[in-house]
């Protein structure tokens, strides 16, 4: 699977590079050959989304499933690891002239972001379908199994909203709350569900499941709590009062059984890498802001405000991104130690500093500081995250052999250094 690694972390690179073109064109304006700013951050997202996020997710449990289960991976894995890795790089492209908006090919007029988001949909069903065909029966369902289980679940509702608003445009129906939870239903239960429950399996199948043995751990309650939360990405005054009540509901109870995995893993730190550990003090944040948002207030507040972006980047870059960086270089990277460190200090700097500069905007009626300074810090914050990620790519491609750096770096060596 570490082909398949590399090729997110060059999706990473490619993403991240283009975080940094937003960040810097939004101080001193874009270039010509960049001057769309919505396509550019359509191709931004989506690479990230579907290159970086699922693409090193899905590499990570093929990883570690036949450790878990006993069973070989089956025959089609690679042809589907090889068309969603395509698919999601063609993504990039396909946004970035034109966002979803038609780009004209020939005579045609095509919706190439629509038509790519659809090719990459088509390899997330191959791979729910052999992951599936992988778990079928199987006699017992380690914690990590069935935690993929339930992001996988999450996954497939957040398909339906892309399937549902396909067909609000194909009918052109006026509903602007049906179009509006369709798209929500996608874009929160695909980062929150998918990504977040996937990413706490591979956490506990690198750990293993002796650290919470005969402890109460939940699974299937938090992907159940979770489902109802895209409501709260939603604008406050499209959902109905008790559409509004079931999704908070939801979102405690999923906040503090986020919290309780959180504090197991915490436990267990010693056997994480760094950057993992760090990625817990960003679940952290995760679950304060699942708690803030139930006061009264908070939510409408919030909704008028660009605190969402900082929301996406703790969950994007505090969370996702630096348990995949963490996870992918202990298992496939080979560094020395000195060298690892600066590496991870350098992603926790950049990341910290990203955070508070976003938070920063937000606050100008608080902190008497111009926005300008907190965009410009944000813009140069991305730099040592690009960074990080080119000398981790290249060292990737320069290992000489595909072995499991695991052996040297794994849980057991982590507690007794």
């Amino acid at each position: 699977m570490k082909p398949y690694a590399v090729a997110a972390l060059a999706a990473l690179l490619i993403a991240a590079a283009a975080g940094a073109l937003i960040r810097f064109g939004l101080v001193n304006g874009f270039p010509t050959w960049a001057a769309n700013y919505t396509a550019v951050r359509h191709a931004h997202s989506h690479l990230m989304y579907f290159g970086w996020g699922s693409l090193a997710i899905m590499a990570l449990i093929w990883h570690h499933l036949p450790i878990l289960t006993g069973r070989p991976l089956p025959r089609g894995v690679h042809v589907q690891m090889t068309a969603t890795t395509v698919a999601a790089f063609l993504s990039f492209p396909a946004f970035w002239v034109n966002g979803y908006a038609p780009t004209q090919v020939g005579n045609l007029s095509l919706p190439l972001g629509s038509i790519i988001s659809g090719i990459n949909g088509l390899t997330w069903v191959a791979f729910i379908l052999l992951y599936t065909q992988m778990t079928w029966r199987l006699p017992r369902r380690p914690l990590a199994v069935r935690l993929w289980d339930g992001a996988i679940a999450l996954l497939v509702l957040a398909c339906v909203g892309v399937l549902g608003l396909m067909t609000l445009v194909a009918l052109d129906h006026p509903s602007f709350f049906l179009h509006q939870a369709a798209l929500h239903l996608f874009l929160d239960l695909y980062a929150v569900g998918w990504f977040g429950v996937a990413l706490l399996g591979l956490l506990w199948a690198w750990t293993g499941e002796d650290a919470v043995r005969n402890r109460q751990v939940p699974v299937m309650p938090l992907v159940i709590c979770l489902a109802p939360t895209f409501f709260l990405g939603m604008a406050p005054m499209l959902v109905p009062p008790a559409l509004s009540a079931v999704a908070m509901l939801g979102n405690v109870l999923a906040v503090g059984m986020l919290g309780r995995h959180g504090l197991l893993l915490w436990e267990q730190r010693r056997r994480l890498p760094l950057l993992v550990r760090f990625s817990l003090l960003a679940l952290a944040v995760h679950v304060l802001i699942g708690v803030v948002i139930i006061f009264p207030g908070v939510w409408t507040w919030a909704a008028g405000t660009q605190l969402r972006v900082f929301f996406l980047h703790n969950l994007l870059l505090g969370w996702l991104s630096s348990v995949l960086i963490g996870l992918t270089a202990a298992q496939w990277i080979s560094l020395a130690t000195a060298a690892r460190q600066i590496l991870d200090a350098l992603w926790i700097g950049g990341v910290c500093v990203m955070l508070v500069a976003l938070l920063g905007l937000e606050m100008g009626g608080i902190v008497p500081v111009s926005s300008r300074f907190w965009l410009e810090l944000a813009a140069w914050s991305s730099l040592p995250l690009v960074g990080v990620v080119l000398l981790q790519l290249v060292r990737a491609t320069r290992s000489d052999a595909d072995v499991d750096v695991v052996e040297t770096i794994t849980p057991a060596s982590m507690m007794t250094g």
